[in-house]
């Protein structure tokens, strides 16, 4: 029937022709994001998916593939579609050569940025990984774009080899502090050059190189 309400089992074999990558984990996400609300059975609080929520799922899966749209601005158009209204137009750019984004300190190279499909397909992570690391906050987009840096792409490949080891994805938050008091190191060594002339890249890539010497000859002397 048409009309009739679908378990969420129904649902990903609906999705999956056209999204293969799609998982239980994704439409969780998209629900606890508010993107779509589907009826809960009582007592036992399973899933039940209209044909419209089911219309709602692929609307934002489509803009996520086709258009690189992030969430905030696809809930913005939803809200647009449930008030009756047009929604706003926001295209695709262009995959193959995003625009890269200015750097700020020097640090970037001016590499281009990326977007989160060519993550996946760069790292070969899988959307599910992917969707954790981003709630856990270790992968996310530059500042106020909605492209990844090159460190995105790096930081997906070395989770997917790590959680071929068994390690759980949640523990790359010890990774992710680690590097945040070393990078605080590097920031307190180059303050002085920063209040006179500007910092010289030589100076940020030895220290950088430093650090990491000293990081590897510590993790080194922990497991031996």
């Amino acid at each position: 029937m048409a009309g009739a309400a679908r378990t969420i089992g129904r649902v990903l074999e609906m999705l999956r022709p056209e999204f293969p990558d799609i998982s239980v984990s994704k439409l969780r996400y998209l629900e606890a994001e508010g993107l779509v609300a589907p009826d809960r059975q009582q007592p036992s609080g399973y899933r039940r998916f209209s044909q419209a929520d089911i219309d709602r799922l692929v609307y934002v899966l489509r803009a996520q593939r086709d258009r690189y749209l992030p969430l905030k601005v696809i809930r913005e158009e939803l809200e647009a579609i449930d008030r009756g209204e047009e929604p706003p137009t926001h295209p695709a750019p262009s995959e193959d050569e995003p625009q890269p984004e200015p750097s700020r300190s020097g640090r970037s190279g001016g590499k281009g940025l990326v977007t989160r499909r060519q993550v996946m397909s760069q790292s070969g992570l899988g959307e599910a990984a992917l969707i954790q690391l981003e709630r856990l906050k270790i992968i996310v987009p530059r500042r106020g774009s909605q492209f990844y840096g090159p460190e995105a792409v790096a930081l997906a490949q070395a989770a997917r080899k790590l959680a071929g080891y068994g390690i759980d994805l949640r523990q790359l938050r010890v990774l992710q502090q680690a590097a945040g008091m070393e990078a605080a190191i590097v920031e307190q060594a180059i303050e002085p050059y920063r209040r006179r002339s500007g910092v010289p890249q030589d100076i940020v890539v030895d220290l950088y190189r430093v650090v990491m010497q000293a990081h590897a000859a510590l993790l080194h002397g922990q497991i031996h």
